[in-house]
């Protein structure tokens, strides 16, 4: 515990920097580009498309769990979005950064929060859109839809927690990046964004097991804020094991962090 208090405390000290530096590297990212920072949008649009078609019309015919699947297919995957953003670049935040964070004087477990900021606002423009697509559909805002901030704070917890470890490892094990990225893809296709977890032809081990991920409960929630109108504590012992699960990773996470991270510099 004492690690744990010491990682979140350096972060929330050099929250400022690190903020600027994720701003920095966004438009960093588009510079050789036409269209800039217009792609961070134009391909979460174009695989929305083609989900909604393939998916939506095709294996669902337009509906599942009694919402349009548009709706449904939206409220999943903006979360997920930013959760792909930052897990993908939180295994190399820290080994892609060494070089200036060995110059700066701040902590490196800095590092994996700023791959979540530089994910920050494209999470807000993209709900902003959804919301937009929702009111559309005639779901109007209500009380329950506050609970997508609990949502956020859920999503950015577990993400740290895992972006603490997997930038350790990454940095430790050299094949663990792509162990990680394939692992990662399968956990896309089985995480319930596109695909309705609840259907009957599927195995109840396999379902059990999945709805067990922390990436699970987080599309979950989110669906349950903005379409079946569920508080996360009707849910109580999905909420207190999700926690449990992620104030544990963020323990080890911070251990490991802590333990690796003045050899850093020679493992690379």
């Amino acid at each position: 515990m004492t690690g744990l208090v010491q990682v979140m405390r350096e972060i929330f000290l050099n929250a400022p920097i690190a903020n600027r530096l994720a701003r920095f590297n966004v438009k960093a990212r588009w510079a050789d580009n036409y269209l800039g920072s217009i792609w961070d949008y134009l391909e979460p649009t174009i695989y929305i498309g083609t989900y909604f078609l393939v998916f939506g019309r095709g294996l669902y015919n337009g509906s599942v769990n009694g919402q349009p699947y548009i709706l449904w297919l939206l409220t999943g995957i903006v979360p997920w979005y930013f959760i792909q953003g930052a897990f993908n670049k939180g295994l190399m935040s820290i080994k892609s950064q060494l070089g200036l964070l060995t110059k700066v004087r701040f902590p490196m477990s800095v590092a994996p929060v700023m791959s979540m900021l530089e994910e920050v606002r494209r999470f807000i423009v993209m709900s902003i859109v959804m919301v937009a697509v929702l009111w559309s559909f005639g779901v109007t805002p209500n009380i329950h839809w506050l609970q997508y901030a609990y949502v956020f704070v859920a999503m950015f917890a577990t993400v740290l927690a895992q972006n603490l470890i997997n930038s350790t490892l990454t940095v430790v094990i050299p094949d663990f990046k792509p162990a990680m990225a394939a692992l990662f893809r399968i956990l896309f296709f089985t995480s319930g964004v596109f695909i309705n977890l609840d259907a009957k032809h599927l195995p109840f081990v396999v379902v059990t097991i999945i709805k067990m991920f922390p990436f699970y409960y987080i599309i979950e929630s989110s669906r349950d804020a903005f379409l079946y109108h569920v508080w996360f504590w009707d849910k109580a012992s999905n909420a207190l094991f999700f926690w449990l699960l992620t104030l544990l990773m963020l323990m080890v996470g911070s251990m490991i962090h802590l333990r690796f991270r003045e050899r850093f510099i020679d493992m690379v």
